[in-house]
C-alpha cells in the first residue's frame, strides 16, 4: 500500500507542475448553474451564461469531454465510460475450457463456442477541478460478461465476468505534440476482478495513465501501466504481464456516425512475444441505436483467459459509443 500512495504521489505533484490548463469556454460548458439551490441565483446564473460567447469545441474529442461535464451533473443522466454493447452472437473457435475442469458444477467443461457478450461502462464525478482548475475527478465502473446462453445443458451459465472499478483523475489538456493535439491526459487507479473463489480466482490492481491524442476525424489513445506488486499468497495471476503486457494502443476514425477502432497490445518480450488486436466497427441503425461487429485475437480477452489465446468474432447492438 505504501508504494501505491507513494506512486499515486508522485504522478500528482508531476501533473500538477507540468500539465496545461484546459480551455475553460466551451459550447457544452458544464451548467454550474444546475448545482445551486437558491432560485433567484439560479436564474440569475443562467442569465449570465447566456450573454456568454459560445466557443466551439476545436475537437472531437475536446466535444466529448465537454458534453460530459456538462450532464454529470444531471440526476437523471448516467454517463457513459468505455462502450456499453451486447454481442448476442459472438464464436470463439479456441475456446478453452481447461479452467473449468475443477470446478464444482458438472458439465462445466462442456462449454459452446457460441457464446453472448456484453460490456456495461459508466462512470460519476466526485470533484470538478480537483488539485488543478482543469482537473476533474472521477469513479468508474464497468463490468465484461461472457455469457453461455445457448447452452441449455448446463443450465446457460454465466462464464466469466469481469469487474473493474477504478478511481480516475482526468485533465483537459491544450498540448501539440507532433502535429496532434493531446487533449485529455487521465490516471487512475484500477482494480480488476472475475470475483470467483479458487481455483479460479483472478484479479490485479494497476495505476494507468491514459494520454489521448487528435487530429481531424482522428483519434489516438496511449495507455501504459504499472502493476501494483501483490505478495505470492495473494497473487491469483502472477505471470499475467507475459501475456497482458506493460499497456496498449489505439485508433480511432470516426466518419460521420461510423466510428472504427484499433486496439494493440504486446508483451514486448522478444524471445516469448504475444500479441493482441481487438478491431471494432460501429455505424448507425435508427437515430438512437447504433451495429457492432468486433473481433479480437489474442491473450486477455477475459481475466480467466488472460494466458490463453482467444480468436472471437461477434456482432451486436451498441448503446454508446467511444465518441
Amino acid at each position: 500500500m505504501k508504494l501505491m500512495y507513494a506512486s499515486l504521489k508522485t504522478i500528482l505533484v508531476f501533473i500538477v507542475i507540468y500539465v496545461a490548463p484546459f480551455p475553460v469556454a466551451s459550447a457544452h460548458a458544464i451548467n454550474e448553474c444546475l448545482l445551486i439551490d437558491n432560485d433567484t441565483e439560479r436564474l440569475e446564473c443562467y442569465d449570465e451564461q447566456q450573454q456568454q460567447p459560445i466557443v466551439q469545441p476545436e475537437s472531437i474529442v475536446e466535444e466529448r469531454f465537454a458534453r460530459e461535464l456538462e450532464s454529470s451533473f444531471d440526476e437523471f443522466v448516467i454517463t457513459p465510460h468505455k462502450p456499453n454493447y451486447i454481442l448476442p452472437l459472438t464464436y470463439n473457435d479456441k475456446l478453452d475450457a481447461s479452467n473449468y475442469t475443477t470446478s464444482p458444477l458438472p458439465g462445466e467443461s462442456d462449454l459452446q463456442k457460441v457464446e453472448v457478450k456484453f460490456q456495461l461502462s459508466l462512470k460519476v464525478p466526485l470533484a470538478k477541478q480537483f488539485i488543478t482548475s482543469n482537473g476533474n475527478l472521477w469513479f468508474a465502473y464497468s463490468q465484461l460478461s461472457f455469457w453461455q446462453l445457448y447452452n441449455s445443458d448446463i443450465s446457460s451459465p454465466f462464464r466469466e465476468t469481469n469487474y473493474e472499478p477504478e478511481l480516475m483523475w482526468a485533465l483537459g489538456t491544450d498540448n501539440e505534440i507532433f502535429g496532434m493535439r493531446n487533449s485529455v491526459i487521465a490516471f487512475s487507479l484500477n482494480h480488476q476482478s472475475n470475483g470467483r473463489a479458487e481455483p479460479l480466482s483472478r484479479s490485479w490492481n494497476r495505476i494507468i495513465a491514459n494520454f489521448i491524442f487528435d487530429k481531424d476525424k482522428y483519434v489516438f489513445s496511449f495507455r501504459p501501466w504499472y502493476r501494483i506488486p501483490e505478495s505470492e499468497e495473494d497473487d491469483d495471476n502472477p505471470d499475467i504481464h507475459k501475456y497482458m503486457g506493460y499497456g496498449e494502443l489505439a485508433a480511432l476514425y470516426k466518419y460521420k456516425k461510423h466510428q472504427t477502432t484499433v486496439m494493440l497490445r504486446n508483451n514486448l518480450d522478444f524471445d516469448d512475444n504475444r500479441n493482441t488486436v481487438e478491431l471494432t466497427y460501429t455505424f448507425p441503425i435508427n437515430i438512437r441505436l447504433k451495429g457492432i461487429a468486433q473481433y479480437f485475437n489474442g491473450y486477455g480477452e477475459s481475466l480467466i483467459d488472460y494466458n490463453h489465446h482467444s480468436h472471437r468474432i461477434g456482432v451486436g447492438i451498441l448503446l454508446t459509443d467511444w465518441l
